[in-house]
């Protein structure tokens, strides 16, 4: 028991090292020093849509390496995930809500986000449609379950996974990220209690498609 939980904790750890640390890193970075991101282009798309899809590759091969696979951290497409979804948004969005009547700065405009001020291809709706996928299955899917077989305590768990990625958020500015904080604690609140990442999965999808829409250049180009 002691040697799996050892070799668990070393992929969990070669997985965020290749996955996720970057992300904090370069969100680290242009917290601290207040400095603007570059615009997004589709070169930029192409390889952050390489990047996600390695990194999930990675944890695909961890997974089965260890005997398991993206079913066992709750990747399970049932027909209910899209009426769970449907309640967690409404569940989030009653929290914007709650947010904006304890402090209006809750609404503050995020900060570096032109990467999404830009034309709609192909590539930028590929990256939209899988950065979901990679976040979820990654930062929470993955880790809270790691962290439960670990640490064997869920809040413990779901803070970790809370903090890890309200952190790569950081270059929006500290009350952008501490607002999506809010929407990251409350998915993972939804899946250590259903074991569920799909129905999470499509809210975070419908709020990406939302950003699309808002801030991209109308236009598909390819």
């Amino acid at each position: 028991m002691r040697s799996e939980a050892k070799i668990r904790t070393l992929a969990l750890v070669a997985v965020f090292l290749i996955s996720i640390f970057p992300l904090v890193v370069n969100s680290l970075y242009l917290f601290l020093t207040d400095k603007v991101s570059e615009n997004s282009s589709d070169l930029q798309f192409i390889s952050s849509i390489i990047w996600e899809i390695v990194s999930l590759g990675v944890l695909y091969l961890v997974l089965k390496k260890q005997g398991r696979d993206y079913t066992d951290i709750g990747f399970e497409f049932r027909k209910t995930d899209i009426l769970h979804g449907i309640f967690l948004f409404f569940g989030i969005y009653i929290l914007y809500v709650i947010a904006l009547a304890i402090s209006p700065n809750f609404g503050q405009t995020p900060k570096n986000i032109d990467f999404l001020k830009t034309n709609v291809s192909i590539f930028y709706l590929l990256f939209i449609i899988i950065n979901p996928f990679f976040e979820e299955l990654i930062v929470r899917a993955y880790a809270i379950t790691e962290a439960k077989y670990l640490l064997k305590n869920e809040e413990i768990s779901v803070l970790i996974s809370t903090v890890i990625q309200t952190s790569y958020h950081l270059y929006q500015g500290l009350i952008p990220a501490l607002y999506a904080g809010l929407m990251f604690f409350v998915f993972s609140i939804y899946f250590v209690k259903s074991r569920r990442i799909v129905p999470v999965i499509l809210v975070h999808l419908f709020f990406d498609f939302i950003a699309m829409i808002e801030l991209g250049n109308n236009g598909l180009h390819s």
